[in-house]
């Protein structure tokens, strides 16, 4: 427990967070308020650490940048491998993901049905079951509304479970998410193609869709596999036309009733704004009014319903609804596209912006802001964006101008790991292993805040997640998670952040192990503090950081006293930086 009297004025003055992150921290209207007292870990009571700042951290030996940016952090004996093998090497073994055997992570995946199914086994299995009845709609020529395939049927949800084992009939509507959200933990922590996670989750951050918008939570699943995964290491223009015809993104933003007459413009603001162009590259008004009229008529067909029987053979499939495209003449960024034409109205939009510089510029400086700085350097952004233009947009080719880079070699502390980066990197740091435990089958939005259980109990990693506001696809907005520490940066993440460390290290996640014990034969706090400051942080402790830790242990004669030594570590700034 905090002393009493304890603000988060106090508390912070123990990380340096406020000085060394963030020139104008977002939470100092809440300094004065009183540090909740219900769960911060009782071993942290009256630790008082200044440690060092980023600052004394710019020559972090290259491999170790290179595991922080490339990877998910590093693992036990990583570090060593690649100093080993050479950093140049591992970033270009990284770069092809293809050539990495991934058996291991595959094999844990087998347990979620949903991650190899097509659309028409998700509807069937994952969607239909949960239906409420309502009338019968029309025919397959249906728009099929916002909510995509949802009130397409009355059949009885027993009857249309009875042949799916893999299920619980009591199972939320939402499993097909959880299934997915729990490959992503999996993935993140486990996978030996680090890199391609990454960018699975930058792209799908770019390309963002809301998982719980209506058959989002299933469509998301196929979207996953064959748009984000399928091209994240590709040419930027096929992941762009893939995610065009995407059901998920079709739903998401309002496509599927985008018809002549009534243009649905959604798709075609962020198409401009986050997917392509950018925000401020000029484009207009009337550019988004004419794109939408482009892509009025792209949309999917819904299951085909016939008497008592469901057909889901085509569900979920691209299709280009002549009968409510606008044919008439437009003109998108100066490019005319003459009456009378059909689809190619969309696809010549998308090959253009897809060619075009402010394109280019626009994902250079995503990328560059993702692996560098929150404010990346002005010359390696124009590098990354003429990269973009000389290779047609392949995305290992920008990937490389930016890992290979000047800029990226002295850049460590100029990032902080958003939640799900810093969970990821907790587990690989202590070598957590995989209990088989599955998230508990409710709707995400149900999870309540960590700490509203009783202390000693198990929590979930998605608990930790939805209060830190990180759990994937779960972001509403289609500009995405945020990239930068000001959106992370604040009480409730970091007090999340210390509190998730001390369940860790005290073995209380509930899908993963950490064991500990094997370091109980070190018992001089000297020993503990160089052993766990390797470990956990893959450097030699600068001396006053030691110092203060070595006194910290002495003084906890308690037999956890490496748990939470390694809570603290894993809490500490050093730890949030990447």
């Amino acid at each position: 427990m905090t002393e009493p009297g304890m603000t988060r004025r106090d508390f912070f003055k123990t990380s340096a967070w406020a000085s060394t992150l963030l020139a104008a921290p977002l939470w100092t209207h809440q300094l004065d308020e009183s540090m909740p007292t219900d769960y911060l870990p009782a071993a942290f009571a009256g630790v008082s650490m200044d440690w060092s700042t980023p600052a004394d951290l710019a020559n972090t030996e290259p491999a170790l940048v290179a595991l922080h940016r490339a990877a998910y952090g590093p693992r036990p004996g990583d570090l060593e491998r690649v100093r080993a093998m050479g950093v140049n090497a591992f970033i270009e073994e990284q770069l092809a993901p293809e050539t990495i055997d991934d058996s291991t992570v595959e094999q844990m995946l087998e347990v979620f049905p949903s991650l190899r199914m097509s659309i028409p086994e998700l509807v069937k299995y994952y969607e239909a079951p949960f239906m409420t009845k309502m009338p019968p709609m029309a025919t397959n020529n249906a728009g099929g509304g916002a909510g995509g395939f949802s009130g397409m049927f009355d059949s009885d949800p027993q009857a249309m479970l009875k042949n799916t084992p893999a299920l619980d009939p009591e199972a939320s509507r939402s499993q097909s998410v959880l299934e997915l959200v729990q490959a992503v933990i999996l993935r993140q922590v486990y996978s030996e193609r680090q890199l391609f996670e990454i960018m699975v989750d930058f792209w799908s951050d770019h390309f963002n869709i809301y998982a719980l918008k209506g058959t989002c939570r299933i469509l998301k699943v196929w979207d996953d596999r064959e748009v984000i995964r399928k091209h994240a290491m590709g040419k930027f223009r096929d992941l762009l036309f893939a995610s065009a015809k995407s059901p998920a993104m079709l739903v998401y933003l309002d496509n599927i009733d985008n018809v002549k007459g009534i243009p649905q413009e959604n798709y075609a603001r962020e198409l401009l704004e986050l997917h392509t162009l950018g925000v401020e590259s000029g484009f207009t008004q009337k550019d988004v009014a004419e794109t939408a009229r482009a892509f009025t008529g792209w949309s999917m067909l819904t299951p085909r319903k016939a008497a008592k029987n469901v057909d889901y053979t085509d569900a979920g499939e691209f299709q280009f609804r002549k009968k409510q495209h606008d044919m008439g003449p437009k003109t998108v960024l100066g490019l005319n596209l003459k009456a009378g034409r059909g689809m190619e109205d969309g696809q010549e939009i998308l090959e253009r912006i897809a060619a075009h510089p402010k394109t280019a510029e626009h994902i250079a400086f995503k990328l560059a802001r993702r692996f560098v700085a929150d404010t990346p350097p002005p010359a390696l952004v124009a590098r990354a964006a003429e990269t973009f233009k000389q290779t047609d947009g392949d995305i290992r080719a920008i990937l490389k101008t930016i890992l290979f880079s000047d800029e990226i070699k002295f850049s460590f502390g100029q990032k902080i790991k958003r939640p799900q980066e810093f969970i990821a990197s907790s587990l690989r740091a202590t070598q957590a292993a995989p209990t088989g435990a599955e998230l508990r089958k409710v709707p995400l939005r149900e999870y309540k805040p960590i700490g509203s259980r009783k202390r000693g109990q198990d929590e979930p990693i998605a608990r930790t997640l939805r209060t830190l506001g990180h759990v994937p696809f779960l972001w509403a907005s289609p500009n995405g998670y945020p990239d930068v520490a000001s959106a992370w940066i604040n009480s409730n993440n970091l007090l999340t952040r210390w509190n998730f460390a001390f369940a860790l290290a005290t073995n209380r996640i509930l899908e993963f192990d950490v064991q500990l014990e094997a370091f109980a034969h070190l018992d001089a706090p000297e020993e503990l503090v160089v052993e766990w400051g390797k470990r956990a942080l893959n450097r030699t402790l600068l001396e006053p950081d030691r110092a203060k830790l070595i006194e910290y242990v002495r003084g906890d004669t308690s037999e956890t006293r490496i748990q939470n030594l390694v809570a603290l570590l894993i809490a500490s700034p050093h730890f949030q930086y990447r």
